[in-house]
């Protein structure tokens, strides 16, 4: 069966059904943001990978090599600040067709370099190859938390009220931006925040780490493939399911005069299924929200209230309720692979 056709979470979840077998020091493999090992002292380990391929997540024409480097790394440690954990080293292998100047190699270790020192995430190893075409940037990035304060993707309770960290959808349209207009909007133009956000995401661990410190968070993950999608592999990693209200899911001002200005919904189009936001999306319940907005001040980043988990008998997996009140079906939930 062609990939296309089974889809990329099917693949998955076969890999998971294949490498079943477990180290029982390995708390958590594949289905989460990060794998967690069981470590002396009640620490854990907690390991991701990502990688960025051309032609697939950036183009060379309108991607500074400064640029794809810091995203490189913190598309990885958002991935940390799902869990609510804390950086510690990470790796970075990159593959690349042998006419690439060193100029561009050393403005993209720059860019790692800069994300690294910001996070205290330390550079301890990776590797390099040639490929005859495309560039290729792999990260890997090891951190930890206190085992009993890891935040997975399971936890979600019946009742729970659904949050989202700053804005969404973005990196979407700065996607788009930079597809029709290139890499002059990221200096000039009304959406060069937009183009910065998809260029130079900025992964959320202080939110992650107080979330989990604060252990007022039953569930969180990262937002990257598009707020829809991952809020399903939420509910089924819980076993519940979702309802979303549109109108609640924050946007930032240059996205809500993209829409006044073309007539798109900039949350339907962009903010639901746009992906890489690398927000936070967590449940918590409803009880916690005095806290939750306390927290919020303290980091000085919105937590929004975006609609409420529900039991798992639910007819679909997440619902979105439009402007108008009535739940609507949604062609797309977000990117998938294949």
């Amino acid at each position: 069966m062609p990939l296309k056709k089974l889809g990329e979470d099917a693949f998955i979840k076969g890999l998971a059904e294949r490498f079943k077998s477990r180290h029982p020091r390995l708390l958590k493999g594949i289905g989460d943001d990060t794998s967690v090992t069981a470590q002396a002292g009640g620490r854990a380990l907690l390991a991701t990978t990502d990688i960025l391929v051309e032609g697939t997540h950036f183009r060379r024409d309108y991607t500074p090599a400064y640029l794809l480097g810091k995203k490189s790394l913190s598309v990885s440690l958002s991935d940390i600040a799902a869990m609510g954990g804390s950086p510690l080293f990470f790796l970075v292998s990159i593959a690349l067709p042998p006419d690439i100047g060193k100029k561009f190699l050393d403005e993209l270790y720059r860019g790692l370099a800069d994300v690294s020192s910001r996070w205290g995430c330390r550079l301890a190893g990776g590797n390099t190859a040639r490929t005859p075409d495309g560039i290729m940037v792999s990260t890997t990035v090891f951190g930890e938390a206190a085992e009993d304060e890891i935040v997975y993707r399971k936890g979600a309770r019946s009742g729970d009220v659904i949050f989202v960290t700053g804005t969404l959808g973005s990196s979407a349209l700065g996607l788009k931006v930079l597809g029709d207009h290139g890499p002059g909007s990221l200096k000039r133009g009304p959406y060069k925040g937009s183009v910065a956000r998809h260029l130079d995401p900025e992964p959320r661990l202080k939110a992650g780490r107080a979330l989990a410190e604060s252990r007022l968070a039953t569930a969180m993950m990262d937002i990257s493939d598009g707020l829809a999608l991952d809020l399903k592999r939420l509910c089924l990693e819980s076993r519940k399911a979702a309802a979303v209200y549109l109108s609640s899911i924050p946007i930032s001002e240059e996205l809500k005069r993209y829409g006044e200005k073309t007539g798109r919904s900039p949350r339907l189009d962009f903010a639901l299924t746009g992906g890489e936001d690398y927000e936070l999306l967590f449940t918590s319940p409803e009880e916690n929200i005095p806290r939750l907005s306390a927290l919020s001040r303290k980091l000085s980043l919105p937590f929004t209230p975006i609609g409420k988990i529900l039991s798992g008998r639910a007819r679909r997996t997440v619902t979105v309720i439009g402007e108008d009140g009535s739940p609507f079906v949604l062609k797309r939930l977000g990117f998938e692979h294949f």
